[in-house]
C-alpha cells in the first residue's frame, strides 16, 4: 500500500476546525467541560468504538448466557488459581473468555428450540441467535471475577506449612476470597453519579472491548478509512494471528528477542555498560524488543491517551535514566554495593537479607539480634519508586480536589449534572439498580469481612479493618476512579498500605497482609467493578442483569478458588516447596510472605522514619501536594500552555512497576503511544477511528492464545529449546546483577553491629 495511503485527505475548509479538534486529545478537566447533548458521543475515540443505537428487544437475560457465564467462572478461576502457584504462571484473562464465547454461542444456535415449562419462570434452551449483549455479559462476569485472585498471595503464604502454617480452613478461605474481592463493589456502584455516568471518564481500556465485540456480531462498513477498506472483522483475524505468531519467537523460538540488549552481549563483564543497557539489574537505555508483553508491561499503549504517556515517560526521564545512574554511582544510601535495579531487599554485606537472624523460633521480631545482624537495604531505583509512590498518594487527593472538586460536588447534588451523554441516555429505559442494593451489599460484605479478620486470629482488631481498609475505600475510590476513568492510569496502594499497617500493628505480619489486601483491593477491584459498569453502559446491558452478574460470579469464583486451593493442599506433594517436582513453587506467595516479614515483622520504621537509611524518601508525602499546587496555579495562570497536559499523580506514579519493570518497556510504551496516539491520530484520523483500539484487543488476544499453547504444549511439560539466541544474555553483569562496589569479605558497608 502507497505510504499516501495512510494520509488524512484534504479537509474542507469549514471542517478542518472541528477535524483538528478531535485529533487533539482532551485533558480530564476539558472534557468534563464538553456538550453531552448531541446524538453521538463528543468524545472521538468513543463515537468510533461504541455503537449510539440501542435495541431494548435484544436478548440478554438467557439460560444460555447464565449456562456459559457459570461455566467459563469456573473454568477460568479454577485454572488461574491452580497455574497460579506454578512457576512459570499462567494466566487466562478475560480477552481469551471473549474470543471463546463467541464461537460456542454461535454453536448454541443450532441445538433445538426446546422450552423448559415452568409457568412464568419458563425459559427457552435455544432462545435463537447469539446476542452481542448476551455476549458481553458472560465475559464481564469473567472479568470480575475469574482472574488471579489478589488475596491468593496472602492466603497461600497464611495457610502454608511452608510459611507462616496457619490452616484456618476452607470456610476461612472462602471468606477471605469472596469478602477481599468484593470489598469495593458496593462504593464503586454507590459512586456511580462520579464513576460511570460521566460521559468524561470514557473507561479507555473499555474501549477495545467494545470494539471486538462490534467486530464480531455487527456488519462492517466498506468505506475507505485513508484506503484501508479491509473490515474490522479481517482485520482483527489478521492482527490475532500475525501477533500469534510474532509471540513464539521472543517466547521460545529466539528469547534473546524479548530482551534485546545486545550491547551487553558485547562487553560482558563490563559494569556499568550492562547496568545503563541490560534489562534485569540494568536500566535498559536501548528500547529494543519484538516481545508485545514487554510493550505492555506498563500499560496498554493503544488505548492510553498520549498526553499521559508523555506524563509518564518524563518521570522514566528524569527519575531513572538521568538521576539514579547519578546518585548510583556517587554511592547515595549505599546503593552502589547493590544492583541499581531490583525489588530484592539486602543486607550490609550486598547479600540477600536473611529474616531468619532477626526472627525467634516463632517468626516474632528480636530487635537484639536486628541490631548484630544489618538494617535493611533497597536498590536505587526501588528506593526512587518508594518515594514516587508516597508523593503520588498525597498529590491524587489534592489534585482530585483542585480539578474536579466543583464537578464533584454538583454531582453530589445532582446526578444529572453536566448532562447525560446519548449511551447514559438510552441506558434510562432499563430499571436501574437502587442505592440501597449497592449499600445492602457494602453492609453485608463489610461484616464478612470482619467476622473473617476477627474470628480466625488474624491480629486486626475490627475497628483497624473499618477504619484504614473500609477508609481507604471510602476516602479515595473516586479520587483513584476519576483518575483511572480519564487516564487508563490508576495509583499503586499496595506500598501505602503496607506502610501504614506497619507503622499501627508492628510486628504484626499476618495483619499487615489483611490491610495490604483489604485496603488495597477496597479500591482496586472497585474500580475494577466501576469500569465493568461502564462497559455494560457502553453494550446496554440491563443494570440489575448485570450487578446479578456480577455479584453471582464473583461468589462462585471464589468457591471455585477455594476448592482448586484445597484439593491442591491435599494431593500435592510438597506444595510450594522449592523442591516441588511438577514446579508448583507458590512464587507469588512467597513474595507476598516476605513482604509480610519486612513491613510486619521487622517494619517500616527502621527503614524509613527519622535518622534511618531513607528518611528523605517520607518527605515526598509533602513534596506530592506542593507540586500539585505550584501546578495548577501555573495552569490557571497559563491555562492554554502545554501546563494544562501536565497531571501531577500520574507524573509520580506512573512508572511505579520499576522494578521490576524497566525503562524499556516505558520506552517502548511511549513509542508506540507517539506512533499511534499521536502520529496516526493526526496525519489519518478515519484509520486511528476504525482500527486503533481493534489493533490493542487483536495484539492482546494473539499473544494471549500463544502463552496458553506454549504454556501447555512446552513448557508444562519442560520442553526448551536450548541455543545461543535462548542463553545469549544469561552470563552477563547484568544477569548476575553485578554492583558498582564490592564489599571485601568479612567486612560491611553502612553502619556495623550494634552502630544502628
Amino acid at each position: 500500500m502507497d505510504s499516501k495511503d495512510l494520509e488524512a485527505d484534504e479537509p474542507s475548509k469549514e471542517d478542518s476546525s472541528s477535524d483538528d479538534f478531535e485529533k487533539t486529545e482532551l485533558t480530564p478537566l476539558e472534557a468534563f467541560k464538553r456538550n453531552v447533548e448531541g446524538d453521538q458521543s463528543p468524545f472521538p475515540e468513543v463515537a468510533a468504538c461504541v455503537n449510539n443505537t440501542d435495541d431494548p428487544t435484544t436478548i440478554v437475560n438467557t439460560f444460555r448466557a447464565w449456562f456459559l457465564t457459570t461455566v467459563f467462572v469456573i473454568v477460568f478461576a479454577g485454572a488461574n488459581q491452580f497455574f497460579g502457584l506454578r512457576y512459570p504462571s499462567l494466566s487466562l484473562n478475560y480477552v481469551v473468555a471473549q474470543l471463546l464465547v463467541f464461537p460456542i454461542g454461535r454453536a448454541w444456535e443450532k441445538l433445538p428450540r426446546w422450552r423448559v415449562p415452568l409457568g412464568k419462570y419458563s425459559f427457552d434452551i435455544n432462545p435463537g441467535r447469539f446476542t452481542i449483549k448476551e455476549h458481553a455479559l458472560i465475559t464481564i462476569c469473567v472479568n470480575i471475577s475469574a482472574g488471579t485472585a489478589y488475596g491468593q498471595g496472602a492466603l497461600v503464604s497464611i495457610i502454608s506449612p511452608v510459611y507462616w502454617n496457619n490452616d484456618f480452613g476452607a470456610g476461612f478461605s472462602f471468606l477471605f476470597l469472596m469478602t477481599s474481592q468484593m470489598f469495593g463493589f458496593g462504593l464503586a456502584g454507590l459512586a456511580r453519579r462520579w464513576l460511570v455516568y460521566p460521559a468524561a471518564l470514557i473507561w479507555p481500556t473499555t474501549l477495545s472491548s467494545t470494539v471486538l465485540f462490534r467486530a464480531l456480531h455487527e456488519k462492517q462498513e466498506k468505506t475507505p478509512a485513508n484506503g484501508w477498506t479491509l473490515s474490522r472483522y479481517r482485520f482483527f483475524g489478521y492482527f490475532t494471528i500475525f501477533a500469534f505468531v510474532l509471540f513464539w519467537f521472543p517466547d521460545y523460538i529466539w528469547t534473546s528477542l524479548s530482551t534485546f540488549a545486545f550491547i551487553t552481549w558485547i562487553v560482558p563483564q563490563n559494569q556499568i555498560v550492562n547496568t545503563l543497557f541490560g534489562m534485569n539489574s540494568g536500566l535498559g537505555m536501548l528500547p529494543l524488543s519484538i516481545d508485545w508483553t514487554q510493550v505492555n508491561q506498563a500499560g496498554n499503549p493503544l488505548v492510553t491517551p498520549f498526553y499521559i504517556t508523555c506524563n509518564a515517560f518524563a518521570t522514566v526521564v528524569i527519575f531513572y535514566l538521568f538521576l539514579s545512574p547519578i546518585l548510583y554511582y556517587t554511592n547515595v544510601w549505599n546503593s552502589a554495593y547493590l544492583p541499581l535495579l531490583s525489588s530484592a531487599t539486602f543486607d550490609n554485606t550486598g547479600a540477600s537479607y536473611n529474616i531468619s537472624k532477626v526472627v525467634d523460633s516463632k517468626l516474632d521480631f528480636v530487635l537484639e539480634k536486628y541490631e548484630q545482624y544489618s538494617p535493611m537495604y533497597i536498590s536505587m531505583s526501588y528506593s526512587l519508586t518508594y518515594a514516587l509512590s508516597f508523593a503520588a498518594v498525597t498529590a491524587i487527593v489534592v489534585h482530585t480536589y483542585l480539578y474536579n472538586g466543583a464537578e464533584i460536588w454538583a454531582k453530589w447534588k445532582n446526578a444529572r449534572h453536566g448532562g447525560e451523554d446519548v449511551h447514559k441516555r438510552l441506558m434510562n429505559q432499563y430499571k436501574e439498580v437502587p442505592d440501597w442494593w449497592y449499600l445492602a451489599l457494602t453492609v453485608v460484605v463489610l461484616g464478612l469481612g470482619i467476622l473473617t479478620t476477627t474470628y480466625w486470629d488474624t491480629q486486626l482488631p475490627a475497628w483497624g479493618f473499618i477504619v484504614v481498609c473500609f477508609g481507604m475505600g471510602v476516602f479515595l475510590i473516586v479520587p483513584e476512579g476519576i483518575l483511572e476513568g480519564t487516564t487508563n492510569q490508576r495509583i499503586f496502594l499496595n506500598i501505602i498500605t503496607e506502610l501504614i499497617a506497619g507503622y499501627a500493628w508492628p510486628g504484626k505480619a499476618i495483619a499487615n497482609m489483611m490491610v495490604k489486601v483489604y485496603g488495597y483491593n477496597s479500591v482496586k477491584h472497585g474500580m475494577d467493578f466501576a469500569q465493568d459498569l461502564k462497559l455494560g453502559q457502553y453494550m446496554k446491558i440491563p443494570p440489575r442483569v448485570l450487578f446479578v452478574g456480577q455479584v453471582y460470579a464473583s461468589i462462585l469464583a471464589s468457591a471455585t478458588q477455594t476448592g482448586v486451593l484445597r484439593w491442591m493442599i491435599g494431593n500435592i506433594p510438597d506444595l510450594c516447596k522449592p523442591t516441588n517436582t511438577q514446579r508448583f513453587t507458590c512464587n507469588g506467595a512467597k513474595v507476598v510472605y516476605n513482604a509480610s516479614l519486612i513491613w510486619g515483622t521487622i517494619g517500616p520504621q527502621r527503614m524509613f522514619q527519622l535518622g534511618q537509611i531513607y528518611t528523605a524518601q517520607m518527605f515526598f508525602f509533602l513534596i506530592g501536594p506542593v507540586v500539585t499546587i505550584a501546578v495548577y496555579l501555573l495552569y490557571r495562570r497559563y491555562p492554554h500552555s502545554w501546563l494544562r497536559y501536565v497531571n501531577v499523580p500520574i507524573f509520580f506514579n506512573a512508572a511505579g512497576q520499576i522494578p521490576p519493570a524497566n525503562t524499556t518497556q516505558y520506552s517502548l510504551w511511549f513509542i508506540v503511544g507517539f506512533i499511534f496516539n499521536y502520529y496516526i491520530r493526526k496525519r489519518a484520523f478515519d484509520w486511528w477511528k476504525r482500527y486503533n483500539y481493534l489493533l490493542q484487543a487483536a495484539m492482546d488476544t494473539g499473544t494471549a492464545l500463544a502463552t496458553i499453547i506454549i504454556f501447555f504444549a512446552l513448557s508444562y511439560n519442560g520442553i526448551q529449546l536450548k541455543w545461543w539466541g535462548n542463553t545469549v544474555g544469561s552470563n552477563t553483569a547484568d544477569a548476575k546483577g553485578t554492583p558498582w562496589l564490592t564489599v571485601p569479605k568479612g567486612s560491611h558497608f553502612g553502619p556495623g553491629p550494634g552502630e544502628f
